[in-house]
């Protein structure tokens, strides 16, 4: 049983062992036929020795003009980490030590998770070495543990290839995609607009002074500086900026409900890289982050932070987040909120808006929490429900799920007005959206001075 064993896992491209390739096999079905034919006709014993024995010399010598599997090294170089849906590089390079070329072709053990590109059947010269850039995509984060790389390889006349397996381990960690978090640090009033957004203008004269420079068509004149008008003969402004140092906390809801599948990920995969955008546009303005993640219970925790190596910090602690088969426990969670951070602080809720308002117990602890802090919940719009209300209704079934949409729909407009009402913040964008919503959102409220 463990010899069948190895066989079948030498046929599915593992273990080490000698393999025949598809041109024996040829070889001997050909051969096989011809020998019987010419049975019928005449039968001879050395005929049918003489066949098999010069297949075996040929054989054995194919074998003698392929490289010994210790001649063979591979080596693989993995990044450290590897961003969700961006396309990275892995280094492959394989040396022969022998003085015998070898055709060969390889594969390795990166799970489904990750999509790539393999090389092709190539010419291993002898005395030498080939290298490969291998690209490939991650879709799911976390951490990615490889540990072999399988090689075939066979000489000129190709009867036999060699088989075996090397051990290179290695790590990669998948984190969430940063491109939104870049585009906002290369310039964000472009990046909001972008969106369809704008940044609020602040109050004049509200937040820290910034500098003092030259006055532009379109500034306001009540913050014209006069004395520096007068000394440099020029007009001149002041320029002001929202206060820096102000709390932030952000709540990532990894309950039952986040698994839904969106077009680029479940929802826990946007709300983490919307999360992480706003925490990039808290930290650069030199504001302090906190992180929160929880279902059942608080899973993680990263204390209040400044500056954008906090940003790491942050992403080593949730780049594995992945999400519970429970339903997710607000009222422990804004408790942990209220015990950990007593100063003023704006909480942002990334969560199912239509979960949270099933929850009985989160009206009362969400005005607890909104007696000392500013609170938002976000949250991607129900795709289906939309979908399914501006659905034709081309026969009964249609118009009967047009309906129960329409329900759902009205019911959940109708919850969120009345938690408008109670003081709490809600915005439900669209999947690609998401961010952008929630980082105008903290904007706005810094320029209108709220916390």
């Amino acid at each position: 049983m463990k010899l069948l064993r190895r066989l079948w896992a030498q046929c599915l491209f593992q273990d080490r062992g000698i393999i025949p390739t598809k041109q024996l096999l040829s070889i001997l079905l050909i051969a096989t036929v011809v020998m019987t034919v010419v049975s019928l006709f005449r039968f001879s014993f050395w005929a049918f020795l003489s066949t098999a024995v010069m297949l075996v010399i040929v054989s054995l010598v194919d074998l003698f003009f392929s490289p010994h599997r210790s001649l063979v090294t591979v080596e693989r170089t993995a990044p450290l980490e590897v961003e969700r849906r961006q396309e990275s590089m892995l280094t492959v390079k394989i040396t022969n030590a022998s003085n015998q070329v070898a055709y060969l072709r390889w594969t390795d053990d990166l799970p489904e998770s990750i999509t790539s590109t393999r090389g092709e059947r190539v010419l291993l010269p002898a005395n030498d070495h080939v290298q490969w850039l291998q690209p490939f995509v991650a879709s799911e984060r976390g951490l990615v543990s490889l540990s072999h790389v399988y090689l075939r390889y066979r000489s000129k006349l190709g009867l036999w290839e060699k088989q075996r397996t090397y051990q290179l381990k290695s790590n990669m960690k998948i984190i969430p995609n940063m491109e939104a978090s870049r585009q906002y640090l290369a310039s964000a009033q472009k990046y909001l607009l972008h969106e369809g957004e704008k940044v609020r203008k602040q109050k004049t004269g509200f937040g820290e002074f910034s500098k003092v420079r030259q006055y532009a068509v379109g500034d306001d004149p009540r913050k014209i500086n006069w004395h520096q008008s007068a000394k440099l003969q020029e007009m001149m402004v002041n320029e002001y900026e929202p206060e820096h140092g102000k709390h932030v906390v952000i709540m990532i809801d990894c309950g039952r409900m986040m698994g839904v599948e969106l077009e680029r990920g479940n929802r826990l995969e946007t709300h983490i890289e919307a999360a992480l955008t706003v925490v990039t546009a808290a930290l650069n303005n030199g504001d302090y982050v906190s992180v929160l993640a929880f279902g059942k219970s608080v899973t993680t925790f990263v204390p209040a932070g400044k500056g954008l190596v906090h940003l790491q910090v942050i992403l080593k602690a949730i780049y594995n987040l992945s999400v519970e088969s429970n339903e997710s426990n607000y009222g422990y969670a804004f408790q942990y909120i209220q015990a950990h951070h007593r100063k003023r602080s704006m909480v942002i809720l990334f969560s199912d808006i239509q979960q949270f308002f099933l929850d009985g117990q989160a009206l009362f602890f969400m005005r607890q929490l909104k007696k000392r802090h500013l609170f938002l919940i976000t949250g991607v719009e129900n795709q289906w429900l939309q979908k399914n209300v501006q659905l034709a209704t081309e026969n009964a079934h249609h118009g009967m799920r047009k309906a129960v949409a329409q329900q759902q729909l009205l019911q959940k407009r109708q919850a969120m007005i009345r938690w408008q009402k109670q003081g709490l913040d809600i915005i439900e964008a669209k999947e690609e959206q998401l961010a952008v919503s929630a980082v105008a959102y903290y904007i706005d409220q810094l320029n209108r001075g709220t916390l």
